[in-house]
C-alpha cells in the first residue's frame, strides 16, 4: 500500500511497492543553515526540527532528488545518509552527486524502471523569466506501480503550462504540491501558491493533493494555517491534505 509520511519542509518518505524513497533530505538541526541567498529575510534555516531521529533514515532503499538546492539537499544529509543507497535525481545533479561520494546515482533523462516502478522524469521551472536560469534546474517525477496507481512528486516548479498538461495527461491518483509562495528579493514568486492549488484541482478533479513546503525556511511566506484557511473558504479542505511535520498518510 502507498503512503506519504511529510517529514519537513520538501522532505518526505514515499513508501510504494514495498520501498521507501527518501525525498529530498533537509536533515539540519534549527539555524545550523544559512539564510536564503537573494530573498528578503537574514534568518537562519531551517525554523522548525526534524520530527524524527537522524537515525530515521537508516532504514531507506533510495533517495529520489528533485534538485540539490540547500533546503532539499543540505550538508547534514550528505554526511550522513548511506553513500552506496541509490540516489534517483536529474542529469545535471550527477556529477554533484558522485563527487560528494555516493556511488549509485540514476540520473533520470525521461523515464526509469526501478524495482517494479515506472519513474518518469517531468522537467520543470523554479521561477518564471531569468529567475529560472539563476535558480538552476528542477524536475518533477511521476511514479506508479500497476497495483498501487500513480503519485507526482512536482517539486519546486511553479504551475506552468507544460505542468498543467502533465495533470491532464497523467491524471495521477496522487500529487504533492510545493505550496509556500517562496519569494525572492524583487517578489518573484518561485514555487507554487494557493491559487495553483485551485487551478489544478480543477484540472485534475480525480486527484488527491497533498501540500508541503510550508513553515521550515524564512523565505517561505504562505503558512499551513494560511493555506488551511484560503481551502475552507475555497470548499477544498476535502481534497487537500495539509500534513503537518512527521505525520503519516495512507494513500488507498
Amino acid at each position: 500500500m502507498m503512503s506519504f509520511q511529510h517529514i519537513r519542509n520538501a522532505t518526505s518518505v514515499l513508501t510504494l511497492n514495498g520501498k521507501k524513497l527518501l525525498i529530498d533530505p533537509m536533515l539540519s538541526d534549527v539555524g545550523e543553515l544559512p539564510p536564503v541567498p537573494f530573498t528578503r529575510t537574514l534568518r537562519r534555516n531551517p525554523l522548525t526540527p526534524l520530527p524524527v531521529p537522524l537515525q530515521y533514515f537508516d532504514d531507506m532503499d533510495a533517495v529520489l532528488l528533485t534538485h540539490r538546492h540547500f533546503d532539499h539537499l543540505d550538508k547534514k544529509a550528505l554526511s550522513v545518509l548511506n553513500k552506496t543507497m541509490p540516489v534517483l535525481c536529474q542529469p545535471e545533479d550527477e556529477a554533484f552527486l558522485r563527487a560528494a561520494g555516493f556511488v549509485h546515482i540514476h540520473p533520470i533523462a525521461s523515464s526509469l524502471e526501478w524495482n517494479g516502478i515506472r519513474i518518469e522524469r517531468i522537467p520543470g521551472r523554479h521561477a518564471p523569466g531569468f529567475a529560472a536560469r539563476l535558480l538552476g534546474p528542477v524536475s518533477g517525477y511521476v511514479l506508479s506501480t500497476p497495483n498501487e496507481g500513480s503519485i507526482y512528486i512536482a517539486g519546486d516548479c511553479i504551475l506552468t503550462p507544460a505542468i498543467e498538461e502533465t495533470f491532464r495527461q497523467y491524471q495521477p491518483n496522487v500529487a504533492v504540491l510545493n505550496t509556500p509562495r517562496a519569494q525572492m528579493l524583487l517578489g518573484t514568486i518561485i514555487t507554487m501558491t494557493a491559487e495553483d492549488i485551485v487551478r489544478i484541482a480543477d484540472l485534475a478533479p480525480n486527484t488527491r493533493l497533498i501540500a508541503v513546503h510550508m513553515d521550515a525556511i524564512s523565505h517561505c511566506t504562505f503558512k499551513r494555517r494560511h493555506l488551511r484557511a484560503f481551502l475552507q473558504e475555497r470548499l477544498l479542505a476535502h481534497k487537500v491534505d495539509v500534513p503537518e511535520d512527521g505525520e503519516l498518510l495512507t494513500l488507498e
